[in-house]
């Protein structure tokens, strides 16, 4: 009962987000998605089982883990995720897991948009501003057709983020998940 109390707090914080269209961005205007829990395991059972969802998530685990250090509990791969975007087809992203006792916090970071038509871009402040930029065109445009039109281009540019927060907000739940199913 508890976890399914967990995924749907999961499901509605992440679907209450998204909704929004926006990237959630950090006091240097970067884009991040954090989380934690406190599972009642040891930091060694923690960081065993968050290498466990890596392999499973990710497949190859040398090709996506960048650093690791048992010791302090720290992980940090880049890999990347699929979106059902317009402008993307896969984020690449870094996602750092931090081990204590009884406690973990993991950070998604560094997030590029990749595309076959176009050079990664990394997501950032600018693309909320796109966001707002569409949303007063909108409201400003005079003409059926070119308000029309406005609201395509909004209604693409959010689905696009929308899609980018779905994909993010689900690896921490599925790591969540994870680091937390096996507790007594």
């Amino acid at each position: 009962m508890k976890h399914l109390i967990l995924i749907l707090f999961l499901f509605i914080g992440q679907t209450a987000f998204s909704q929004t269209g926006l990237l959630p961005l950090d006091a240097d205007k970067n884009v991040f998605y954090s989380d934690s829990g406190k599972p009642k395991k040891s930091k060694t059972e923690i960081f065993k089982e968050a290498q466990n969802w890596i392999s499973k998530t990710f497949g190859n685990y040398e090709n996506a883990v960048t650093f690791e250090d048992p010791q302090l509990g720290k992980l940090i791969l880049t890999s990347y995720a699929p979106v059902s975007g317009i402008a993307y087809e896969y984020v690449r992203f870094d996602l750092t897991i931090e081990c204590k006792e009884e406690h973990y916090n993991v950070r998604i970071d560094k997030l590029d948009g990749i595309s076959t038509i176009h050079s990664p871009k990394r997501l950032g402040v600018k693309d909320n501003d796109a966001i707002m930029e569409k949303e007063v065109a909108v409201k400003t445009e005079q003409t059926k057709k070119k308000r029309t039109e406005a609201e395509a281009a909004l209604n693409n540019a959010k689905a696009d983020i929308e899609s980018i927060n779905n994909a993010m907000y689900k690896l921490m739940s599925d790591l969540k998940l994870s680091l937390t199913q096996s507790e007594n």
